[in-house]
């Protein structure tokens, strides 16, 4: 921990958002033995804030109890700032259109780490249309609005991510040829496209936004088999190119690796 000298710093509040920084990055509930583990902690001190956590309605037990994971309340530290950016309120319209004349899921993602979180979601009326939670997050070599992301950081910054991203992609064994190929393809385009990279079944299209100075992503799942590729590229990806237009389109850099 930081601030070991500063009489202004506060140990327990530090070490609480860790335990919050923590979970916001697992990709599934932690134990108080895991959390001691990645923040180096003493275990009775994380049992102690997660209880605390959990009392506050920032953290819940998973159905076993054994582990935690956060809760929507998280969600309210964040809404203030995107308020005040305006970006939520910006695209909100926009989300709705496309999700009433598509059937399917649109959804706002803005950069957080390696991931992307879904910060607006508007969920499809279509039957087959792939829900989002409000507060889900997915890696961005696995998501179109990651991939879109990246394409739209500028060099210095993205060759930064990039570099972070392999290390992390060499040690699941994924495929990093495949995520420069996305990107290439994304800088062609315009817009990002996968198909089956997170899960069979599930793809997704993404463009970049930016306005005010705020990056973001628009983004809309599909399911793979009732939505074929060439849907993809000539109805779903030039609604939110129009949309993001209208927005405010973040301009592509040209791939840098």
């Amino acid at each position: 921990m930081t601030g070991a000298k500063d009489r202004q710093f506060v140990d327990a509040l530090a070490r609480g958002l860790a335990i919050l920084e923590c979970l916001s990055r697992a990709e599934k509930p932690l134990g108080n033995g895991d959390l001691a583990r990645l923040i180096t902690l003493p275990p009775s001190t994380v049992s102690r804030l997660t209880h605390t956590l959990t009392e506050l309605g920032y953290l819940r037990r998973s159905d076993q109890g054994r582990t935690y994971e956060l809760t929507p309340k998280n969600l309210t530290l964040g809404y203030p700032l995107l308020a005040g950016m305006g970006l939520r309120d910006r695209v909100r319209p926009h989300l709705a259109r496309i999700s009433e004349q598509t059937g399917h899921t649109v959804a706002l993602a803005i950069q957080d780490g390696l991931h992307m979180c879904y910060v607006d979601v508007v969920q499809g009326s279509d039957f087959h249309a792939i829900r989002l939670a409000t507060g889900g997050r997915l890696r961005m070599n696995v998501s179109a609005a990651g991939i879109a992301t990246l394409a739209a950081m500028p060099k210095q910054k993205r060759w930064s991510t990039l570099l972070r991203l392999r290390t992390e992609m060499e040690q699941r064994n994924e495929d990093v040829c495949g995520l420069e190929n996305a990107l290439e393809a994304c800088y062609r385009l315009g817009y990002a496209m996968v198909r089956n990279t997170w899960h069979e079944g599930i793809g997704g299209v993404s463009v970049p936004i930016l306005w005010q100075g705020a990056y973001g992503a628009l983004a809309m799942p599909v399911p793979t088999k009732t939505v074929s590729a060439q849907r993809m590229h000539n109805e779903l990806a030039p609604k939110l190119l129009n949309a993001a237009g209208e927005i405010g389109a973040a301009p592509l850099q040209m791939p840098a690796y």
